[in-house]
């Protein structure tokens, strides 16, 4: 599952003076290749200071975004599937495109008719056409474990707590938000998974699952998927067989 932009560098033709320009480009290639895990109100209330720009909330910009919501209708509209997820702070449009060489729609209906009603893992690309917002090249996924659900608003709320410069002290014992992965050893929760799959690599040449990086760091699969994303997103691994298991580079 490749989200890679595939943006220039703006290295040539630039001398060493134009740091800002070259400091403003990597900024917004590092905002391109994060998944921010978001309610959908925040979807619908971010706005975009340009055009084909990140979409910013408070402070935060927002790309490929993670959420949680209860599916609650699919739509067919010939060339894809328009799917309606609800998470009590609002509702969004999913879009999944049909690939017709693939699958039909009346399959793809089939399959998605089968989860109304359940909570759901989706992650995908922020766009807006009309000022219609939806979420393009999406990933859905039943979630199993209904813990997953409050991991994901303790790690959403960690995010914009620190966007808007708020600290909270490392010797607090009654620290309610998510520290994104920090174990005592010092190393982040994706130096973990990327040592895992560097690792695992050699004698795993399939790649090495989601759910033998979750079981080792005692994380959920969904958890364990989004910080591959992010490592796919900075070229430190790459999918293997399916979007379940994963190499080194």
């Amino acid at each position: 599952m490749d989200y890679s932009g595939g943006f220039d560098n703006y290295e040539g033709g630039y001398n060493n003076e134009d740091t800002s320009f070259q400091n403003d480009s990597s900024q917004r290639q590092q905002t391109r290749s994060s998944l921010t895990p978001v309610t959908i109100k925040q979807i619908n209330e971010s706005t975009q200071p340009y055009p084909d720009g990140d979409f910013q909330i408070n402070k935060v910009n927002l790309n490929m975004v993670s959420f949680i919501g209860i599916f609650r209708k699919i739509e067919d509209r010939k060339s894809a599937l328009n799917i309606t997820l609800e998470d009590g702070t609002g509702a969004i449009t999913v879009r999944k495109w049909v690939d017709d060489s693939q699958t039909s729609a009346a399959e793809e209906m089939a399959k998605y008719e089968s989860i109304k009603g359940k909570y759901v893992y989706c992650t995908g690309a922020l766009k807006s056409f009309s000022d219609n917002k939806s979420i393009q090249n999406a990933t859905i996924k039943v979630i199993e474990d209904h813990n997953e659900i409050t991991y994901h608003y303790l790690q959403a709320i960690s995010i914009h707590i620190k966007a808007q410069g708020i600290t909270i002290p490392k010797d607090s014992k009654n620290d309610l938000f998510v520290n994104e992965g920090a174990s005592q050893s010092g190393k982040s929760m994706d130096d973990m998974v990327l040592e895992i799959i560097r690792n695992n690599s050699a004698t795993m040449s399939e790649g090495v699952p989601v759910q033998l990086i979750s079981q080792n760091l005692n994380i959920t699969d969904n958890q364990a998927q989004e910080r591959c994303i992010a490592l796919v997103e900075t070229g430190k691994i790459y999918a293997a067989y399916d979007d379940q298991a994963y190499l080194a580079v």
